[in-house]
C-alpha cells in the first residue's frame, strides 16, 4: 500500500504543478510599511524588501509614502513582484 500512496501523492504534485503553470502571474496588493529600508506588507505574515521588486526606470522608494497600497504583479513562484502602480479610488 505505501507504493500506492506514493503514486497518489506524485499525481497530486503533477496536478498542482500544472495548475501553477496555468497561472504564470497573479495580481496582488501590498501596503508600504517603511521607506528605509523599503518594506511592503503583502499579508499578515509576508513582508517583502526591495530585493523582491521590479520597478520601471526612475522609480525608487521615494516615489511612495508609508501607507500607499501598491498594485503588484507576482510572477510564477512569487520570487519577484512587478510594481504596476499605486492603488487609487474612483
Amino acid at each position: 500500500m505505501p507504493d500506492m500512496q506514493r503514486f497518489i501523492n506524485t499525481l497530486k504534485q503533477i496536478a498542482a504543478n500544472e495548475r501553477q503553470a496555468a497561472l504564470p502571474m497573479t495580481i496582488c496588493f501590498g501596503k508600504v510599511i517603511a521607506l528605509s529600508p523599503f518594506r511592503v506588507q503583502i499579508d499578515q505574515k509576508l513582508v517583502l524588501t526591495k530585493e523582491f521588486f521590479i520597478v520601471k526606470s526612475g522609480v525608487s522608494a521615494s516615489s511612495f509614502k508609508v501607507g500607499d497600497v501598491l498594485i503588484l504583479f507576482r510572477n510564477d513562484g512569487g520570487q519577484k513582484y512587478l510594481v504596476f502602480d499605486k492603488k487609487g479610488a474612483l
